[in-house]
């Protein structure tokens, strides 16, 4: 069926709203090939899309269809009993449309004989993947869209562990949704009344949220430790997302005093208090700053602003540093800093485990691992996603080796794996404790951060996204991909590559030696991404986005000094754009 008998369909449907019929009949042919020349594909990162009528955009139908395979597919795994027993977790975004979303997913669940645990008001994605763990749930659904504009959700699939599914997991719910009918018309037997799953509304009153937040206390290593009136306090922004309520309980109940953002601090589907509420960006903190500024012209001495992104599962950070400036710290760093923080603080208790592991991804940068090497702390290196971490730490547990902290370069931290997935609230508590604790000692977070730097050597990262827009840009995306893949480039600006990793094909092209090889690594999952190194190990990786016609450049240069080391990674970029004809 092409892309205009799509559209009569969904015109002539009685299941598509009369409003959205409208938003259809006023669509130009452009428009138009975008929503109906391709389905809304269900990948590894779940969905993301644009929100509307269409079968590639996100609606109402399209989240029906997926959740139908989402019961099917557990319900092969585990039968109707533990259906019944264990029950699905579902959590939502302050996103347009996710409350309408987190009921026709409950409907689609109960009437397959799930029980259902739910939330009346958007929740974290790190309490979502609690939940699953502490009901031990048969999985869940985060419905997001991240940090995405406004005209966005999305579609997260979590597993029993409380993990977005790894490859060998969701391959086969992928197969399950891809096998059903159309969104128009997939349907289903619901069960018999009697065995209707119930719903239940774990924020009806504050008990639930109250442990959660208790047990996100609980990873601060200096809950009990700082005595007398606390040196750091703190302007928090939730970015009109999921952390108003439970940010600022973790932070107070920790001891902080904390100011939240006018206009940031409550659920916002338009995010029209902010300019950005990605907290890798310098708009996100700009509503902070000017907080900052006017509570200090106060004379109230705030001296740390913790931004999270709007599902609550990222964070950054910017801080007054020893020249009363504000100065911010990318994730790698912050990473870097934070897992000093943590392995420091071990070792001087003598607590550091003999089994401990830090965990990170392929296109983390390296400042973290030789952090790790300095205390004699293991690292494992996953595919980019935190579900890969969180599965790292699932086999840790297995295995009786100790997880210690996660981290990836995309402002995502795990201090403590009773979450399985990056957590905003753990590291928010962490990057206040890491805070109060150097100020105790007469430093800001940039000395501490250079003093880190004499130890390890300097590290300077950078990333760059490209986006590709129109009906064809996933396939556009993977082509230009494949071309870089078939073709690899030999010199990245000024210097030769040494090594290429290709985690799609599994071959690592060695230059020096004028080889090509399989090669095998366990911990990398399969991936559509490319990894080149140069003579100094450091490296520009390339990625694809699983969720959005998107490819991300990381590059990393080592050993150089900042406006230098910003010359290099800009050419390097500039480099691969040339090469890739973008």
């Amino acid at each position: 069926m092409d892309y205009l008998a799509r559209k009569e369909a969904w015109l002539e449907s009685s299941l598509v709203s009369e409003s959205e019929k409208e938003i259809i009949r006023q669509a130009d042919d452009d428009q138009i090939k975008e929503m109906f020349s391709s389905d809304l594909e269900f990948g590894t990162g779940g969905m993301r899309a644009l929100l509307g009528p269409g079968c590639a955009r996100l609606n109402i139908l399209t989240v029906r269809r997926a959740t139908i395979g989402v019961a099917k597919h557990l319900l092969s795994l585990y039968g109707p009993d533990a259906a019944r027993k264990r029950g699905f977790a579902i959590s939502f975004d302050n996103r347009h449309f996710s409350k309408e979303f987190r009921d026709i997913a409950s409907k689609v669940m109960t009437e397959h004989g799930f029980k259902v645990y739910t939330f009346n008001d958007p929740h974290p994605t790190p309490e979502l993947s609690f939940v699953v763990r502490h009901f031990h749930c048969l999985g869940g659904i985060m419905l997001t869209a991240s940090h995405n504009p406004k005209e966005y959700n999305g579609y997260k699939f979590y597993d029993e562990k409380g993990c977005q599914g790894v490859y060998a997991i969701v391959d086969e719910l992928i197969k399950t949704i891809k096998s059903l009918p159309d969104e128009l018309t997939v349907d289903y037997e619901k069960v018999a009344d009697k065995m209707v799953g119930d719903i239940t509304y774990l924020d009806s009153d504050e008990e639930f949220d109250e442990m959660f937040v208790d047990k996100e206390v609980s990873t601060s290593l200096y809950l009990d430790k700082f005595q007398g009136e606390r040196l750091t306090k703190i302007v928090f922004s939730p970015e009109c997302g999921c952390d108003c309520k439970v940010g600022p309980m973790t932070l107070r109940k920790a001891g902080y005093t904390v100011e939240t953002v006018p206009g940031q601090d409550f659920f916002d589907p338009d995010f029209t208090g902010t300019k950005n509420p990605n907290p890798e960006t310098p708009e996100a903190y700009e509503g902070a700053i000017e907080e900052l500024k006017k509570l200090n012209k106060e004379g109230k001495k705030f001296n740390l602003i913790i931004v999270t992104d709007p599902d609550a599962d990222r964070c950054g950070l910017a801080f007054l540093d020893k020249n009363g400036e504000i100065k911010r710290l990318n994730g790698n760093q912050t990473g870097a800093l934070l897992i000093d923080f943590v392995l420091g603080t071990l070792k001087r208790r003598n607590e550091l485990p003999n089994n401990g592991v830090i965990c990170n991804t392929f296109v983390t940068g390296g400042q973290g691992a030789k952090v790790a090497s300095l205390y004699g702390v293991k690292v494992r290196t996953t595919a980019t996603g935190f579900k890969y971490i969180g599965n790292m730490a699932d086999q840790l547990e297995t295995i009786g080796q100790k997880y210690l902290f996660g981290y990836e370069e995309s402002y995502g931290y795990l201090l403590r794996d009773f979450v399985r997935d990056k957590d905003s609230l753990q590291s928010i508590l962490a990057i206040a404790d890491m805070c109060e604790y150097y100020l105790r000692q007469g430093k800001t977070l940039d000395i501490a951060y250079e003093e880190l730097s004499e130890r390890t050597g300097r590290y300077f990262n950078d990333q760059v996204s490209i986006y590709f827009t129109g009906a064809d840009s996933h396939a556009r995306m993977s082509a230009e991909i494949e071309k870089l893949r078939e073709n690899p480039p030999s010199k990245i600006g000024d210097e030769e590559v040494t090594y290429l990793y290709d985690y799609g094909k599994r071959y690592l092209t060695d230059n020096i030696k004028k080889t090509k090889n399989p090669f095998s690594d366990p911990d990398i999952d399969y991936n559509d991404c490319l990894k080149f190194y140069f003579a100094d190990s450091s490296f520009v990786a390339i990625r694809p986005s699983g969720t959005e016609p998107k490819v991300k450049f990381y590059v990393e240069v080592q050993g150089l000094k900042d406006e230098e080391a910003k010359a290099v990674m800009a050419k390097r970029i500039d480099s691969l754009k040339k090469i890739m004809g973008l």
